[in-house]
């Protein structure tokens, strides 16, 4: 009887979901979550066919809501070669972790994920898509209406010594979309995917390692389906092993090999 596990890594704040005991003719598996009480399922960023090898699959989760109350659901069901469904099973209950600070994450590349320190925001503005036409004759002008511009702020971020800034600059160095995934209860700005504008830092004293980030956002919609981020890239393989044959002694599987993660800098192409 298949059986789904729920694990928290708190390293790069993912929910790590496995699935064991699947039928032996189950080749995929389509990962879902959906909130307790709610039961609306969506798919897992990357679980839409998940590879099944020794009738078990895995997934890490980076965006589960983590509303007040967010408790999940996960659902895996399998699908042997003719694309026909042959298992499925669900757990209940899956907790959601409490977060204790704000992430930024990159949902196309999770290693680059990182807890962060909020010290400040601007005024959150909305702007109008709205077009006034005055008319000849008329004391009134016509306006031509749209819905209005997505959220738009700046965040001040604050980190304490060099690692942290190297590895926010790489963050930052990604040019992909943010996902602030936020604590519950934390309610001075709000959470989600945003594009990042032109990012600043300053010294708070010549001689501290302390900056001080000025961080445009504009709020955008999620990366699609396809955007599928790993925590372990080819470029990670590349700046941990001079060769094969150490790659090799040191991973007794791909799947071995991809349970790794790669360091910040990985996202500097040379």
């Amino acid at each position: 009887m298949a059986t789904i596990s729920v694990t928290y890594d708190s390293t790069l704040s993912r929910l790590r979901i496995a699935v064991t005991g699947l039928v032996g003719t189950a080749v995929t598996a389509k990962f879902e979550r959906a909130i307790q009480d709610v039961g609306i399922w969506s798919t897992v960023r990357g679980g839409s066919s998940v590879n099944v090898s020794g009738a078990a699959a895995s997934l890490d989760d980076y965006e589960w809501p983590s509303d007040p109350g967010s408790d999940l659901n996960y659902r895996v069901t399998a699908y042997d070669v003719s694309g026909v469904q042959v298992d499925q099973v669900t757990e209940f209950d899956a907790v959601a972790p409490a977060l204790d600070s704000i992430w930024a994450k990159i949902p196309a590349a999770p290693y680059l994920n990182m807890p962060i320190t909020v010290v400040d925001r601007s005024a959150i503005e909305r702007k109008s898509r709205a077009g006034l036409f005055p008319i000849v004759g008329r004391s009134k002008p016509v306006m031509v209406g749209d819905v209005a511009g997505s959220l738009q702020f700046e965040l001040q971020l604050l980190t304490e010594n060099a690692a942290d800034e190297r590895n926010l600059d790489y963050l930052f160095a990604s040019g992909e979309v943010l996902f602030l995934h936020l604590p519950a209860g934390v309610e001075h700005f709000p959470g989600g995917y945003y594009a990042v504008g032109d990012v600043t830092r300053e010294t708070t004293l010549r001689l501290s390692a302390r900056r001080v980030w000025t961080v445009p956002l504009t709020e955008v919609a999620p990366p699609g389906p396809d955007v599928i981020g790993s925590a372990y890239t080819w470029a990670s393989a590349v700046a941990e092993y001079a060769t094969w044959a150490d790659l090799i002694a040191d991973n007794l599987t791909w799947a071995d090999l991809l349970q790794r993660t790669g360091t910040p800098s990985d996202v500097i192409v040379p």
